[in-house]
């Protein structure tokens, strides 16, 4: 294992150790009652932070680490709010606080308290994250500001029902492999990357009129910020919502649910600094 490597390595070990402390007091408080009920709520936990702590290291493989721990300097917030990354903040919060906050092994949909339980462990995540920031890029209030609002809609989707038919979803083009990193670098290739807001229209619209439009199909609203110079696309197209998928074995079902969480390709219109263009495959 070359040098490089070894320090991506190491850091996300790191990563993993903060993480795991930090979490010792949310982990008590998630407790529930019932074998399976535990069993599940502890074993998303871990995969949850796992899963921030991997995609952390791989971040932070890019980074030079910093002689002293400090807070980031943000003069420009909206900046940062605007940047790519906040994409990721916001959806990887939105994701864990829903996942954090399911109650029972049948079921991913959260009641109002095990809605605000779910995104206050995404949080107590997203706050282990920036403190370990702090001997990087600095621990950032604003990305914790966007932490919060991704777990929010989260909160709010149990508290308003019609929000759980519009899903905050992300898709990755093929062409994040041709990167100079590769997969390792995915996490930062921030112009292969697109969030979306996908709605099950069908859900949405009045019974007379949702019979014209076909159930699995949902219409999306979505934004490619590259970051730096170069503005954003943003980008309207149809997809599938794999939960409508046929099939009904229980591996199948789990495999829709994931799937649905993401904006499958299709068809879209493109509208960006060079102009307004459709396309009829859009990753």
């Amino acid at each position: 294992m070359g040098q490089t490597n070894q320090q991506t390595a190491g850091r996300a070990v790191q990563t993993v150790c903060l993480t795991t402390l930090l979490l010792v007091i949310p982990v008590a408080l998630s407790a529930q009652s019932g074998t399976c009920r535990s069993l599940v709520s502890g074993t998303r936990l871990a995969t949850q932070a796992a899963a921030a702590a991997l995609v952390t290291g791989l971040e932070y493989g890019e980074m030079q680490r910093s002689p002293s721990w400090h807070v980031a300097d943000e003069p420009n917030k909206k900046a940062i709010i605007a940047d790519p990354s906040s994409h990721l903040h916001a959806l990887g919060s939105y994701h864990m606080a829903r996942n954090l906050g399911a109650p029972n092994c049948e079921s991913s949909s959260a009641t109002r308290r095990q809605a605000l339980r779910g995104a206050a462990l995404s949080l107590s995540l997203g706050t282990a994250k920036e403190i370990a920031d702090g001997w990087y890029n600095g621990f950032s209030m604003t990305d914790l500001a966007v932490d919060a609002a991704g777990a929010g809609y989260a909160v709010a989707q149990a508290y308003v029902p019609v929000l759980r038919h519009i899903t905050p979803t992300f898709s990755v083009s093929q062409r994040v492999m041709s990167g100079d990193r590769g997969l390792q670098g995915a996490p930062t290739n921030y112009a292969q990357q697109t969030a979306w807001l996908s709605a099950n229209v069908h859900e949405l619209l009045p019974t007379a009129v949702a019979r014209a439009w076909p159930s699995p199909v949902r219409l999306s609203l979505g934004r490619r910020a590259f970051g730096g110079t170069r503005q954003s696309e943003y980008v309207i197209g149809l997809d599938l919502d794999a939960t409508r998928l046929p099939g009904t074995h229980p591996a199948w079902l789990k495999v829709k649910r994931v799937l649905h969480d993401v904006r499958l390709p299709g068809p879209a219109i493109i509208i960006g600094p060079n102009g307004t263009r459709a396309v009829g495959l859009y990753w």
